[in-house]
């Protein structure tokens, strides 16, 4: 299996059990190996037979500043989630994670490692009057989604009012409220804003993935 490898990803977030840790964002390091087929891309020229490395780390760390993980096992656990749901051509996904401030003046620091593979997230896919609604994984914090809306409907409302959510285009054409939203673009959402429409007006299905967080379970 071939496998595209991203090295020294870095991040400032709030990550930890402890009082200061829920306060005070801390330095995490991220590698990432991603095991799928690279032949068809490296034959053709062609990113869309690969995975993009610049969305994947986008992806990674919008996630990571958005949640607010407690315990570095969940982030290793949704992230890999998210990304074999998001990116279908993705065989198996490693992911390291290091707190270097977690054992500060005893040891550089403290990891998980973590590989799972497709069959790792059996996926419950739901018809629904807009298209599909598939439930990549659900933790004690979040519910993780992927919302397929086909061509001339609309997915209203958006998340409950009580929650937070961060959410991006994953494929094909989607208006938020009257802007076109960007493929693998994070927008974040909260309990103060206004209920959003989505529409689809093309003549393809369209892709968001949704995280929501319901108020006080992951402050």
């Amino acid at each position: 299996m071939d496998v595209i490898r991203i090295r020294g990803l870095e991040i400032d977030c709030i990550v930890g059990l402890r009082p200061l840790e829920r306060e005070r964002e801390q330095r995490v390091h991220l590698e990432l190996a991603l095991g799928l087929d690279l032949a068809p891309a490296g034959r053709s020229g062609r990113i869309a037979l690969t995975c993009d490395y610049v969305e994947i780390a986008e992806e990674v760390l919008a996630m990571l500043k958005f949640r607010r993980y407690r315990l570095i096992e969940m982030a290793t656990e949704e992230l890999t989630s998210m990304l074999l749901g998001v990116h279908r051509a993705l065989e198996f996904v490693e992911i390291r994670l290091d707190k270097p401030g977690a054992l500060d003046g005893r040891a550089r620091a403290a990891s998980v490692e973590v590989r799972r593979t497709r069959t790792s997230f059996p996926a419950t896919k739901v018809e629904t009057p807009f298209g599909a609604t598939e439930q990549l994984l659900e933790t004690r914090e979040a519910k993780l989604y992927l919302l397929s809306i086909e061509p001339g409907q609309a997915l209203e409302p958006s998340p409950p009012s009580d929650a937070r959510w961060v959410e991006w285009l994953v494929s094909g054409e989607l208006a938020r409220g009257d802007v076109a939203m960007e493929r693998h673009a994070p927008v974040t959402g909260g309990a103060s804003d206004a209920p959003i429409r989505y529409e689809n007006r093309s003549h393809e299905d369209a892709v968001l993935f949704r995280c929501i967080c319901p108020s006080g379970l992951d402050g």
